[in-house]
């Protein structure tokens, strides 16, 4: 099964529930890649991981509020990823929470 990298930003409002929403994004993201910079995170995973990362996304956040995008990268954009003070992107073992 092919892995693709999955590049996750995130944007929640302000406020309280907002701040609730994005711990357990935060929290929930991190099981499935590494976090990169302060709202991005960079997943490895397979289309069956990706399609229960989407339903577990869909089922947390608000969409009239919160803005997530998710760009897809294969292997080869990820070998072309320019990188200055961290590390390249690379596939580590995932932990699936």
């Amino acid at each position: 099964m092919t892995t693709l990298l999955y590049l996750i930003i995130y944007d929640l409002p302000d406020n309280k529930k907002a701040n609730k929403r994005r711990t357990k994004l935060h929290k929930m993201l991190s099981g499935y890649g590494k976090w990169t910079q302060y709202s991005v995170f960079e997943c490895f995973l397979n289309a069956v991981q990706f399609a229960k990362l989407k339903v577990q996304m869909e089922n947390l956040i608000k969409p009239s509020e919160d803005s997530i995008r998710i760009y897809v990268l294969d292997a080869g954009a990820v070998r072309k990823t320019i990188t200055y003070g961290s590390e390249q992107p690379r596939q580590e073992q995932t932990i699936i929470l």
